[in-house]
């Protein structure tokens, strides 16, 4: 049974912890906002996909002869999944005028690349009547947009598009690991430096330098261990490493440990989240996490090096207009920042980014790449 009419939502994301560490198999925890890339599709009587990118003012056009389509960029993602479906032996008879657009800031951290393909799978899922899984959905983006075309990043942005909500993801290459928490948070303003970045370009290198940096301690520290191994350990040893490796070192374990502790506060507390009745254990919530976000962004900012001093000076404005926390988001060196809210001052904090030159979104918590 063929559908005439498809409208598919896929939501972008941010990353409370784990910046920088999901493609060095740490565990990372996001959150899929209220920012989606939306897909319309028609069915034609012509055996073609038709798809108009509206906000790139692109269009190309698929020919359903069930054959492998060649690639026209080094990022031709769309065509990526379709080629994914083909391989599997999966056929498609129908053609479909499909519009895609989006609200999700272009190139700027949130996810955009990530929630396009996904909405774009689920798009393909239906009309080929596939019952893939979430999780086979969230595999197949990530093959589609970074294994096809030998990326850095890493799978986090496929999941949380697929589920939704906030996910605590183990990001082991071949078999990844996650926990939904299905809450909503409040409280959060996102914040677009509009500063250009290269988005792949920085994953590559800020990934060849981490590393490099654990291979080095683990050649003097043959017992290391990144998944265990304490901070207070690694520290006899890094005199023996330059003061890059040192400090990505530093940064990425003291990070591993704070995702850590905030997925433990995030377990702990679901029942307060879901009741929303005690206002002391969630002041007590948001506070703490708060602080933890501030930690994280300490060393996005000293060690790990990705932020600019754009974001920096958003943030210092959000945290002294009364922000519990702000750091930057996604890979960083531009794009967006993201700061959370005392309950009702979400406002104040917009006015915070606009003065810093850039430009706000209040955001929610959202569910996961849906039909609606």
């Amino acid at each position: 049974m063929f559908m005439d009419r498809i409208r598919v939502r896929a939501p972008g994301r941010i990353c409370l912890f784990g910046e920088h560490q999901d493609y060095l198999g740490f565990p990372v925890i996001g959150m899929a906002i209220s920012k989606y890339i939306y897909l319309e599709a028609k069915k034609i009587a012509e055996p073609f996909l038709i798809v108009d990118l509206l906000d790139l003012k692109e269009r190309f056009e698929i020919k359903l002869n069930n054959k492998e389509i060649e690639y026209t960029t080094n990022r031709d993602y769309l065509k990526s999944g379709y080629n994914h479906f083909i391989r599997k032996r999966i056929k498609f008879n129908k053609g479909y005028q499909v519009k895609i657009s989006g609200d999700i800031p272009i190139n700027a951290g949130v996810a955009s690349s990530s929630a396009l393909i996904i909405a774009w799978l689920y798009f393909l899922n239906l009309i080929s009547g596939m019952p893939f899984t979430s999780s086979q959905l969230a595999l197949e983006g990530y093959a589609s947009e970074v294994e096809e075309f030998h990326e850095s990043g890493g799978m986090m942005d496929h999941f949380i598009s697929v589920h939704g909500n906030l996910i605590y993801l183990k990001c082991e290459r071949e078999q990844p690991s996650y926990r939904k928490f299905n809450v909503k948070l409040d409280g959060f303003v996102l914040g677009n430096s509009l500063e250009k970045k290269d988005t792949v370009k920085d994953l590559i290198l800020v990934k060849k330098i981490a590393t490099e940096a654990f291979n080095a301690l683990k050649e003097i520290m043959p017992q290391f261990d990144p998944h265990q191994t304490s901070l207070k350990d690694v520290k006899l040893f890094l005199p023996n490493l330059n003061k890059e490796h040192q400090e990505k070192i530093i940064g990425n374990i003291i990070n591993r440990d704070l995702t850590r502790k905030a997925s433990e506060l995030i377990r702990n507390s679901v029942n307060i989240l879901k009741d929303q009745s005690n206002g002391q254990n969630l002041n007590y919530f948001y506070q703490k996490l708060g602080t933890l976000l501030n930690q994280h962004h300490e060393q996005l900012k000293m060690n790990i090096k990705i932020s600019t001093k754009k974001i920096d000076t958003m943030i210092t404005n959000c945290l002294n207009s009364g922000a519990l926390g702000a750091k930057i988001n996604g890979s960083g060196f531009g794009g967006t920042m993201f700061a959370l809210a005392p309950p009702g001052k979400e406002s104040e904090l917009t006015r915070a980014i606009e003065n810093a030159g850039g430009e706000p979104f209040i955001i929610k918590t959202s569910n996961g790449v849906k039909a609606y």
